[in-house]
């Protein structure tokens, strides 16, 4: 029994010790696409600021379309889902973030400090220091995705709820302007 348990210890340990690698990589990959997504995030937002909303203009392109292609209120509905998923995809990325970037900062932050603890009861103090240093970066990482990705992900869901509520409107009226319409046309026929 307890050759078993040592074994599965050094099972998990093994995998532990090959995930430390993968856990670093992500939380550097994370960390720059998190970057990337402030670029995408305040781009949007001096758009914004001059007064252009690309998802709402892009709805009105197509629910104009859909229009004059003489649609019903299910197509417009399906058309109003279709950009909700579409406006969403970007938030769902960040909502991810504020998720991961903490969890990998903790796996980066446990699995040093299994290695700095051996590390200790063989008084190699180096090797401990060495690990704390990491075991603290990662969290520091993790953590500075994770806020940044809140922050972005706060301000985008205000910005979705917007326009979302445009586009439901524009769709509304959009559609009771066609039966109005077709109303009046058969009214004159």
């Amino acid at each position: 029994m307890v050759k078993l348990v040592a074994f599965l210890q050094s099972v998990l340990y093994l995998i532990s010790s090959l995930l430390f690698f993968p856990v670093l990589v992500a939380l550097v990959l994370l960390f720059f696409y998190s970057l990337y997504l402030s670029g995408v995030v305040l781009g949007e937002f001096l758009a914004r600021r001059k007064g252009e909303k690309k998802w709402v203009e892009r709805f009105k392109y197509e629910l104009d379309v859909l229009l004059e292609s003489g649609c019903d209120d299910v197509e417009v509905e399906r058309l109003l889902r279709r950009f909700e998923e579409e406006i969403s995809s970007l938030l769902d990325r960040l909502r991810v973030l504020v998720r991961v970037g903490p969890s990998l900062g903790l796996m980066g932050t446990l699995i040093p400090m299994g290695t700095g603890l051996a590390a200790l009861s063989k008084g190699q103090m180096e090797k401990l220091i060495s690990s704390m240093i990491v075991a603290f970066t990662t969290t520091v990482v993790g953590l500075a995705i994770a806020v940044v990705a809140y922050v972005l992900a706060t301000l985008k869901q205000r910005w979705v709820s917007e326009d979302m509520l445009t586009m439901e409107y524009m769709a509304e009226r959009a559609f009771k302007d066609g039966e109005v319409y077709e109303e009046k046309k058969s009214l004159q026929g």
